[in-house]
């Protein structure tokens, strides 16, 4: 999972040869072939590039043996999804499977390339699902990528498991009846008794399910029918309840359809600082912002960036002077040319203002980057 300490890490790293492969991946169809076919490429041009580097034969071998082992592991391939990055370090690789493209790109310094992995960030969190249902209810911690069920143990899953657990629910007097002839219902009984046991349980469930998460203090999402939903939302205590739902039977769902149904739903919180820079950046007028490479990469230099909006659709090659902060583009890309934008997003990270990645067509003003300086 791509988290803030994985991209610290990567930044940290520091060697003359570290080397990232980025290319889209094919998730099905006949097209997946194509995988294995663009990353052999993509090996080769690594190697002329290390060739360049002064490496000889027997030390670019090693240096990309376990790269090119990835080649024939079958059950690597078969778990892409739209785009891979591959770190290399002194032979020692590392993978990230991402959940969308990237563009085919070999890049050899002494940094890695962080920004590929940074659209993953912005939908970095742990949020829980509960899943309302009659029949198989779950209470699930999940991350955009895995699920574990936290359902306490004292809550029945079922209503037919609380009615076992708790008979008495059942000698219930029916709504309808009157005096002596009051009658006692249970499983058979009509509508209106069902939603009397239906809300008894949901109560029960709300009370175990408010009891953990105020204490795990996380964001919580509600799937299920509209009528189940309705009757928990009526008594539900728990502040972290989130004000959308999703309106769908989740008894046939696995835990990976419901994270992915939730986090539809949930996204927008995690996104809550990138809208926030973003109506700062539609409100400004005045010099704390801009979108001159030039004068923003000077400002990170300097440490004066508070918040910084980058898009990866297009790049910049050049230098950055260690010593002034001044930059020299360059047209042509050569060996000693950094990914400017990659620049920004590191230093950006060294000096602690935020850094989000945008299509360029949601960036303010199309720019390729935009910035808010502290002062």
């Amino acid at each position: 999972m791509v988290t803030n300490n994985v991209v610290a890490q990567l930044i940290e790293k520091k060697s003359p040869e570290l080397l990232t492969i980025t290319m889209p991946a094919f998730q099905k169809g006949e097209e997946t072939k194509q995988n294995k076919i663009t990353y052999k490429n993509l090996l080769q041009q690594a190697e002329a590039k290390l060739e360049k580097r002064g490496k000889k034969p027997d030390e670019i071998t090693a240096f990309l043996k376990e790269a090119r082992d990835l080649i024939d592991q079958p059950l690597f391939w078969a778990h892409q999804e739209g785009g891979l990055v591959v770190y290399i370090e002194n032979g020692s690789v590392t993978t990230y499977s991402l959940p969308y493209s990237v563009r085919e790109q070999v890049y050899l310094h002494d940094h890695f390339l962080i920004t590929p992995l940074l659209p993953m960030l912005s939908l970095e969190g742990t949020f829980a699902i509960l899943a309302l249902s009659r029949k198989s209810l779950r209470l699930l911690h999940c991350t955009r990528d895995d699920a574990t069920d936290i359902t306490p143990q004292g809550i029945s899953r079922s209503v037919d498991q609380y009615l076992e657990v708790t008979p008495e629910k059942q000698l219930q007097f029916h709504t309808g009846a009157e005096g002596k002839n009051a009658q006692f219902f249970g499983h058979g009984s009509g509508n209106e008794d069902k939603k009397v046991i239906t809300e008894q349980y949901f109560r029960e469930v709300e009370k175990g399910v408010t009891e953990l998460m105020n204490m795990i203090g996380e964001p919580l999402i509600l799937i299920g029918l509209e009528e189940n939903l309705s009757t928990y939302r009526s008594f539900q205590r728990y502040s972290r309840t989130m004000e959308q739902s999703v309106t769908i039977n989740p008894d046939n769902l696995e835990d990976r359809e419901l994270i992915d149904a939730g986090f539809e739903k949930i996204k927008e919180y995690f996104l809550k600082d990138l809208y926030k820079a973003l109506r700062v950046f539609s409100e400004s007028t005045d010099d704390k912002f801009s979108n001159n490479m030039s004068e923003i990469i000077r400002a990170a230099f300097e440490g004066r960036a508070n918040t910084i909006l980058l898009s990866p659709d297009e790049q910049h090659f050049g230098v950055v002077d260690p010593d002034s902060g001044e930059v020299q583009f360059a047209h042509e890309p050569g060996e000693e040319d950094i990914d400017l934008i990659n620049w920004l997003a590191i230093q950006g990270f060294k000096t602690g203002c935020g850094v989000f990645m945008l299509p360029k067509h949601e960036m303010p003003n199309h720019a390729n980057v935009a910035a808010e300086f502290r002062y």
